[in-house]
């Protein structure tokens, strides 16, 4: 179910993520696949409890889990979190917000991975929201609350109308035609 096809034919799995999920999906699930999606956050700490934790010093591994933890969520049919990726990793939500903000470990590449890491599930939201059907007032509260986006008022479309409301004289003026009075128009000549 999650492996890739080696060259030889070989099934392998990329990831030990991967495994653990079929892993779980066997043993908890009974082989349903389906239901994976409504005991999402069941996976999770299942898969938290059985893989080993990278180091918070080590921010390319934990970039590297966040990018596995969005392949399961967009197979899975879940919009990726960083509280959801903080129970996988275990470490504090709040630990990511201190990286992004600058007040811990300034001098290393967390701070700009965090805020990339909230791109992409910025990027999810923005995507669920353009692709549904019907709006989804959850997800709009949660992509203002937890994204900082907001609404803009649609620009009403100005009125077009087809008669003018400048005078024949202004009109010839503006075009430097001579307008007679006379209703009689002196056209420049036009090429041909």
């Amino acid at each position: 179910m999650n492996t890739e096809t080696a060259v030889n034919g070989v099934e392998v799995y990329t990831n030990k993520l991967y495994q653990l999920t079929d892993e779980y999906i066997r043993e908890r699930l009974n082989g349903d696949e389906e239901k994976v999606n409504s005991n999402f956050r069941d996976l999770i700490f299942y898969l938290a409890d059985r893989i080993s934790k990278p180091d918070n010093d080590n921010i390319e591994e934990l970039d590297a889990m966040f990018s596995a933890f969005t392949r399961l969520c967009a197979r899975y049919g879940r919009l990726p979190t960083l509280e959801a990726f903080s129970w996988l990793v275990g470490i504090d939500r709040n630990t990511f917000t201190d990286w992004r903000e600058g007040r811990y470990r300034l001098s290393t590449a967390h701070g700009s991975t965090v805020k990339k890491w909230l791109d992409i599930c910025k990027g999810f939201v923005v995507d669920e929201l353009s692709n549904c059907k019907i709006a989804n007032p959850n997800l709009i509260f949660t992509a203002k609350a937890a994204y900082y986006m907001r609404e803009t008022a649609p620009i009403p479309a100005e009125p077009q109308s087809r008669i003018s409301s400048q005078t024949p004289e202004e009109i010839a003026q503006k075009y430097g035609i001579l307008y007679k009075d006379t209703c009689e128009i002196d056209l420049p000549e036009v090429p041909d």
